[in-house]
């Protein structure tokens, strides 16, 4: 039986359930408006004294504050695992990550966030620094697919900077990132990180109070986002949904690539930004690869998760994204795609589980060539060469990741680096997203402004103040009243003696 869709019971609760076996979980009080208020007043109050700290002593309390989240790790990876259905594997995967990536930026951000000196020149004896300062008060809204590390990959560099943090996690998935915040709260000050429940409402009055707001989901979230936010010119960071390209070109190793189509495509139940969505593969070698795609994908273990469980992906999380997924599958087949393997239901628990599925014979009229599908469907398509893949690819309205595979490494950079993408990976997939060292974000419908990794994904969190510096006792310049013809005079030379060869 499947599970009806999951909202809030009523107006002041919010019901948590298990996607796998449709119980209640939980059952939490909503943040309303003034809840809202409350907790950004809180977080302005208690900023100040946060970014007057050295920024070594911010990067040390919260390596503090990752010490406590890894003694809690027990009930926020249950947590995390009950309301999100997913293998043990990516549960762990999930606070592996943020423990990593805090470590990282920790170790680092003294030197990034250190203002900089600059050239003034033309303007001989004077001084530019450029420094960076926080904003305030980030608000950060996360998605329910990967809750604990789309939460706190945001919150670890907005504090590192200086600010101060309300999240909104997924009404479907608020129970890690809440455990997770007790957690870190026990070392950091008052005030500084706090977490709010709530659906829709709650994340609209967040986006009204905050000096930035900072959005993981969807393009359409991320219109109303943008919208509410224009009226008061409140900065946004978005990052949006994804239809990412595999390129198979007709010297890859095949298996490899093979293998990591069905991982790519079918990870978390198909329910990542950076999933692969669409494989291009050159004619000669297609029949070959979909082959061993189809022989991984059938051997893919689907089931109700739990610690012991061994499982490659449960159910869906969000009960409404199977209806997008055979509204896409359905389409296609209607067009003339054929479904190789799986592509249905299993009735094996209350929960929505789904066969992996393998579609051929598809082009770019069908939605699931398209749209986000957010789904285990890998639709393979046959391509002449490179060229058309490539022309593919970069047929799409979303320009998040990428990836080629190829046996010839240079050749695939060069490929890669065509691809209209803020992310690609040569003879990989997906994780690009998961190395701090590179900068993660998307282009078109993709988004905007958000990039997570490295010094920009710090620094976007960050005002970037200029100062200009006279350091000799001068009474004035030459650019200052009165004017003269005859300064206008050397002026004008001095630009054709300097621009005018």
């Amino acid at each position: 039986m499947a599970l009806a869709a999951r909202d809030v019971s009523d107006a002041a609760h919010l019901t948590v359930r298990d996607p796998a076996h449709g119980t209640a979980i939980d059952e939490l009080p909503i943040d309303d408006g003034a809840a809202v208020c409350a907790a950004v007043a809180r977080a302005r109050a208690a900023q100040p004294a946060w970014s007057a700290l050295a920024v070594r002593e911010r990067a040390r309390l919260l390596k503090r504050a990752r010490r406590e989240l890894v003694r809690a790790r027990g009930e926020i990876l249950d947590r995390l695992e009950r309301e999100t259905g997913k293998a043990r594997f990516d549960v762990v995967g999930e606070l592996m990550g943020v423990c990593t990536n805090l470590g990282y930026l920790a170790r680092h951000a003294p030197r990034w966030l250190r203002s900089q000196r600059v050239s003034t020149r033309p303007l001989f004896g004077k001084r530019g620094r450029v420094t960076f300062k926080p904003r305030g008060v980030v608000g950060i809204i996360s998605p329910w697919n990967a809750p604990l590390n789309l939460a706190l990959g945001d919150t670890i560099p907005a504090l590192l900077a200086g600010n101060a943090v309300v999240i909104k996690p997924s009404e479907l998935t608020p129970l890690a990132v809440r455990r997770a915040v007790e957690a870190m709260n026990r070392v950091l000050p008052e005030g500084v990180l706090q977490v709010l429940i709530g659906a829709g409402e709650t994340g609209a009055t967040l986006v009204d109070h905050v000096d930035m707001i900072c959005v993981t989901g969807s393009p359409e979230t991320g219109r109303r986002v943008m919208q509410r936010a224009s009226s008061r010119l409140t900065p946004v960071l978005l990052e949006l949904g994804g239809k990412d390209p595999m390129i198979v070109l007709r010297d890859a190793d095949l298996d490899r690539a093979a293998s990591a189509a069905a991982w790519g495509g079918c990870m978390m139940t198909g329910q990542v930004c950076m999933s692969v969505e669409r494989v291009y593969v050159e004619a000669p070698v297609a029949d070959a690869f979909i082959a061993k795609l189809v022989d991984r994908v059938r051997n893919l273990r689907v089931g109700p998760n739990g610690a012991d469980a061994e499982i490659d992906f449960g159910p869906f999380t969000s009960p409404a994204q199977i209806e997008i997924v055979e509204r896409h599958l359905a389409d296609a087949v209607a067009k003339g795609a054929r479904v190789l393997t799986g592509g249905t239901r299993r009735d094996i628990g209350p929960g929505i589980f789904f066969e992996p599925a393998v579609v051929a014979n598809v082009d770019h009229s069908m939605l699931l060539m398209r749209e986000e599908t957010f789904g285990p469907v890998i639709p393979v398509m046959a391509v002449r060469d490179a060229d058309e893949a490539l022309r593919y690819a970069n047929d799409s309205s979303y320009g998040l990741s990428a990836s080629v595979f190829t046996t010839d490494v240079a050749r695939g950079i060069e490929l890669a680096q065509r691809i209209e993408s803020g992310n690609a990976c040569v003879n990989d997939c997906v994780v690009s997203a998961g190395v701090p060292t590179l900068p993660f974000g998307g282009v078109k419908q993709s988004g905007i402004g958000s990039r997570h990794g490295g010094a920009d994904g710090l620094r976007q969190f960050c005002i970037r103040q200029a100062l200009f510096i006279e350091p000799r006792k001068r009474k004035t310049e030459p650019t200052w009243f009165p004017y003269s013809a005859k300064r206008a005079r050397q002026i004008e030379w001095l630009m054709s003696w300097m621009f005018g060869w």
